[in-house]
């Protein structure tokens, strides 16, 4: 028996970033990246009559994305957090520089609890289940996200079954 899964590419997001901990790289240094997500989606429902399919025979709507009413609002939540933004690891000895540079429109700054593309991959993995577990009675989900740094590394977060 077979499923289906879809998937969907989020990209164009200008970050930067510092990893403080990668002192012997220079990672350290704050630096950019055009980053780039990939999602796949599969059904809460597989073995229904359709397959896990909804009635249109998608797995998700990918209209669906844009902002409330007419959608869920992922695609604005994601470039709240990944489009011209400053992504800084909560535990860097100089986030209060970087608080004060978002304060005086330096910077849009994002913090995060791990600094990372693994971090930011879970991070959307997290989100968005969150939101489409309240979205059309929670008829899918997603399965794995793939955060590319570059077209030569990526991380992805997944869930053992």
């Amino acid at each position: 028996m077979g499923k289906y899964q879809s998937t969907k590419i989020f990209d164009n997001y200008s970050v930067a970033l510092r990893q403080w901990k990668a002192s012997h790289s220079h990672c350290e240094l704050l630096h950019g990246y055009a980053l780039k997500f990939k999602v796949w989606f599969e059904s809460n429902t597989p073995d229904d009559e359709n397959d896990g399919l909804d009635d249109m025979n998608w797995i998700v709507d990918y209209g669906g994305f844009k902002d409330k009413p007419i959608g869920n609002g992922l695609k604005a939540w994601m470039n709240d957090k990944f489009d011209h933004t400053l992504l800084i690891e909560k535990d860097d000895p100089y986030l209060d520089f970087f608080q004060s540079a978002a304060m005086e429109g330096i910077c849009k700054l994002v913090v995060m609890d791990k600094m990372g593309a693994e971090s930011c991959a879970k991070m959307v993995y997290e989100h968005f289940n969150e939101v489409l577990s309240k979205t059309d009675a929670g008829r899918c989900k997603v399965v794995k996200v793939e955060c590319f740094e570059n077209d030569k590394n990526s991380s992805i977060y997944y869930e053992k079954d």
